[in-house]
């Protein structure tokens, strides 16, 4: 969008901006109330400016919600490229309300934006999906992002390319259901292909991946891919398969370990795998949140992103009686613990195996960014001549600090590692 707007004469400004655009999210009723939060905020910080909103929570609004919340302009999903029509009309006619959705449920358009250059100089996301096809009990995601709909193989790689020649080392591809990619005959698998054969990256990742969609075909690309980064995040959920039977999630507990198992086969012991869990879904029962932890401890997961249930109006979840709130709490609790101490754990393990590093962050005392196993690393070099957003650093961990690799080079500079301060 930034690009978008800057291609018609806009000019991107740290402060006192004629437009606000904010991106909306609508995943849980928390992103809900920030959302509104955020808009209200833009609305009383920039009063004489034109405030958009955009994204999940902007498709499901309606007018009266948008001018309650101090917005100008709404715009819902798969049409975020007419944002700057919009707002050129919206200054032909100041003071009118704007609105530009479609139905996202039956459209198969593509939205057409694409990054004309990185706004991040080491690391660039490009969408390939958009939309679900998947009906889980607790989710209000198909309703707002729509079916499903994959992007031209052509296109991204044209638009790796592009970003890659700026500098950008990595590529991020996400998707709403990114593992149901397929286009023209091109599925995940082949895109990842046509990425790594084209060369102009050094690192490739893969945004969140259901575990229904991991298959030995997608991994084999993978394997045999140079620029792969050894990390998948498979969202779990839950470990219970009552649970995940009722959130309609697609597969049970040992279809879980199966896939991870296979994984692993493909990327080796050490890839990372992280994962999402869902704490107090309707009907989760003591043994069930139990089974859950067991089996994060079992499989031997990374990084685990916790999240409390949340009601979405209009799922089938939501007409389910919760769990209390002192238990959801305490569960919550729990769970954070055994995230800490899995990933403290993982991190341990990558103790004495090479890894490239690439600087994000170039701070006094330390530079930090992520090694190709989506582990942070801090570093200071006696010589900080490589220590240089955007570059690579290969390292060997001798100790861990939690979950933060102390490491030393192994390309003839010493790098001393701290943890984050």
């Amino acid at each position: 969008m930034a690009g978008a707007l800057e291609n018609r004469g806009a000019v991107l400004v740290e402060a006192s901006p004629d437009i606000v655009i904010t991106v909306t999210c609508s995943i849980t009723s928390t992103a809900d109330a920030k959302t509104r939060k955020a808009l209200r905020r833009a609305r009383r910080d920039h009063p004489d400016s034109v405030i958009v909103a955009c994204g999940c929570w902007a498709q499901a609004a309606t007018e009266s919600d948008a001018v309650s919340a101090g917005v100008d302009i709404l715009v819902g999903n798969r049409v975020k490229h007419v944002i700057v029509d919009a707002l050129e009309r919206w200054y032909e006619s100041p003071g009118i309300f704007i609105e530009r959705k479609t139905d996202v449920v039956s459209s198969v358009e593509w939205d057409a934006l694409s990054l004309d250059r990185p706004r991040m100089l080491t690391r660039a996301f490009i969408k390939v999906q958009d939309g679900c096809d998947r009906s889980c009990s607790y989710c209000a995601v198909p309703s707002l992002r729509g079916a499903h709909v994959s992007r031209d193989p052509d296109d991204v790689v044209r638009e790796i390319s592009r970003v890659a020649s700026f500098g950008t080392k990595e590529a991020i591809l996400t998707g709403i259901q990114l593992g149901s990619y397929g286009l023209d005959g091109v599925t995940l698998a082949g895109l990842i292909r046509k990425i790594s054969d084209a060369g102009a990256v050094t690192r490739l990742r893969l945004g969140s991946l259901e575990p229904f969609s991991v298959t030995e075909e997608l991994l084999q690309a993978a394997s045999d891919s140079e620029i792969f980064c050894r990390h998948l995040h498979l969202p779990l959920q839950s470990g219970d398969d009552g649970v995940l039977r009722a959130m309609r999630r697609g597969y049970d507990a040992a279809d879980f370990i199966r896939i991870v198992d296979m994984a692993r086969r493909y990327l080796g012991d050490d890839a990372h795998i992280s994962t999402d869990l869902i704490v107090g879904f309707p009907g989760e029962s003591d043994d069930a949140f139990e089974r859950s932890l067991a089996l994060l401890g079992e499989v031997g997961l990374g990084r685990i992103h916790v999240f409390p249930y949340s009601r979405r109006n209009g799922t089938d979840s939501s007409a389910m009686e919760g769990v209390p709130g002192n238990v959801l709490r305490e569960r919550m609790n729990r769970a954070l613990r055994v995230a800490d101490g899995l990933l403290e754990a993982y991190a341990a393990k990558l103790i004495g195996r090479e890894d490239r590093v690439l600087v994000e962050e170039v701070g006094e005392r330390a530079s930090s960014g992520w090694n190709t196993r989506y582990v942070r690393v801090y570093a200071r070099t006696e010589s900080t001549g490589n220590c240089l957003i955007g570059n690579e650093l290969v390292v060997r961990p001798k100790y861990s600090n939690g979950s933060i690799l102390l490491c030393e080079g192994v390309d003839g500079e010493k790098i001393i590692m701290y943890p984050d301060e």
